[in-house]
């Protein structure tokens, strides 16, 4: 017997999981990685409310967020901040080939995209 209800069906957290590619929508951990506040647990995700319930928010889909526990415990001040565009950028121009490619085959698959022939 759970100890609390679940208003959040499996299917509607299965499905913000995928929408969210698995990644963390405030911190940018993916479920599985190591805990970046350097325990020997892995991320685990869990769903966030963009607007909290006690404000009128809902569990829609439309409402709800991959978060890792971190960030859903208010410990996202010690994680780090999201790179702003500029930063983001440089940081995959300064990548591997083999990386910029492992990120563009995610993007594609992410987005349901097919990559130009092109060379």
């Amino acid at each position: 017997m759970p100890a609390f209800k679940r208003s959040i069906s499996k299917e509607t957290r299965a499905w913000v999981l995928e929408r969210n590619g698995y990644t963390c929508q405030m911190c940018g951990v993916a479920a599985g990685d190591a805990d970046p506040l350097g325990s020997d647990r892995t991320v685990r995700l869990t769903m966030g409310h963009i607007l909290d319930k006690s404000k009128g928010g809902d569990d829609s889909p439309q409402n709800l967020r991959a978060v890792c526990t971190n960030c859903n415990e208010g410990l996202q001040n010690t994680s780090l901040p999201k790179p702003d565009r500029i930063h983001l950028l440089a940081q995959v121009r300064r990548a591997t080939i083999d990386d910029q490619r492992a990120l563009l085959e995610w993007l594609l698959k992410k987005f349901n995209l097919t990559a130009n022939a092109d060379p």
